[in-house]
């Protein structure tokens, strides 16, 4: 049997081939195997986390049909990739024309990302990093993770997020395929998955409040702080270079007095104020506030209760959490 990369005519005229061009063939080859190695869909953290496993299928299909014309692997991408998954790209992108559109213009532009890294992603064993931080979440707050994860060459509006229905994804347009950058992220957004899934969030009166955003975005980041085990600083474990934290800190009652007024707000434009990463609650300060004052939220909450307080958080209702911290927000 023949390697699809490599039907009979295919590899009759590799002999006419120049020396390079038949080590890039080989390439080919090797990198479409190991491909086939990784599975379209896993799980991790005894099946609580099913990961979906998109961007193998869109790599699957550019190395398969490289050479086609652009028509014709549009149409093969739609029936593989877009199709079998159009709840995810609704959310995520929109409707079939969206697709095609965003596919013709970003996925099989020469420039795009997926191109250099379908080897790095091969390499990365999401599975293992899923397993390995979804079991340190359980020994530490006793709660398993729950849900589904779309891993994704996408248009790249994020690295990590979720949607309303609680499905996550994880972007490899935006976020580097680096072990290291996904053990920084990886716990933040698992945490997100415990916090939200909590019965005190889900009757909370402040739920959906700028005030409710501020403690999760302070528990996940406060969840990474723990989970590196003295790598990360505060200020990287908020996302924040030291220069953005300091300043934070030495106007840290300026912040507090310029929140206050929004902790009731279920506005988004207001929920973006305090956590897009373009946005500033005050014009001199740092962006993406709500991380600051949750960490130090959260911090002040195990500073008084206990190292391992932190993870009462996740059944707190948001106002107790404030209340109980001694943090004067």
């Amino acid at each position: 049997m023949f390697n699809w990369k490599c039907p009979l005519v295919s590899c009759l005229a590799l002999v006419g081939l120049a020396p390079s061009a038949r080590s890039q063939v080989s390439a080919n080859d090797s990198l479409a195997q190991r491909l086939r190695a990784v599975p379209v869909e896993m799980y991790a953290a005894d099946s609580a986390l099913r990961i979906i496993n998109i961007w193998q299928v869109e790599a699957t299909d550019l190395l398969k049909f490289e050479g086609v014309s652009h028509p014709q692997l549009l149409d093969q991408l739609t029936r593989d990739v877009y199709r079998p998954y159009t709840s995810f790209w609704q959310n995520y992108l929109g409707g079939e024309n969206s697709f095609r559109e965003w596919a013709e213009t970003g996925l099989l532009a020469t420039d795009s990302p997926i191109h250099a890294r379908i080897s790095p992603m091969v390499e990365l064993r999401l599975d293992s990093l899923f397993t390995d931080i979804a079991s340190w979440l359980v020994s530490v707050t006793g709660r398993r993770p729950q849900g589904v994860w779309y891993a994704v060459f996408g248009p790249g509006w994020t690295d990590m997020g979720g949607f309303t229905d609680g499905t996550m994804v994880a972007d490899f347009t935006k976020i580097e395929p680096k072990r290291d950058t996904i053990e920084f992220k990886l716990p933040h957004e698992l945490t997100h998955m415990l916090h939200g899934a909590s019965n005190a969030q889900r009757s909370d009166p402040d739920s959906g409040t700028v005030l409710q955003r501020i403690i999760s975005e302070g528990l996940a980041s406060y969840a990474t702080y723990v989970y590196a085990r003295g790598q990360y600083s505060p200020a990287q474990s908020v996302g924040y270079s030291a220069s953005d934290w300091t300043w934070a800190l030495a106007h840290e009652r300026e912040l507090i007095n310029a929140a206050r007024p929004y902790l009731g707000s279920r506005t988004q434009a207001d929920k973006n104020l305090f956590a897009a990463r373009s946005e500033r609650l005050v014009d001199s300060g740092p962006p993406a506030v709500a991380y600051f004052l949750g960490f130090r939220i959260v911090q002040a909450y195990a500073a008084k209760h206990g190292a391992r307080a932190w993870v009462d958080v996740i059944d707190l209702p948001v106002r107790e959490v404030v209340s109980r911290s001694g943090y004067a927000l």
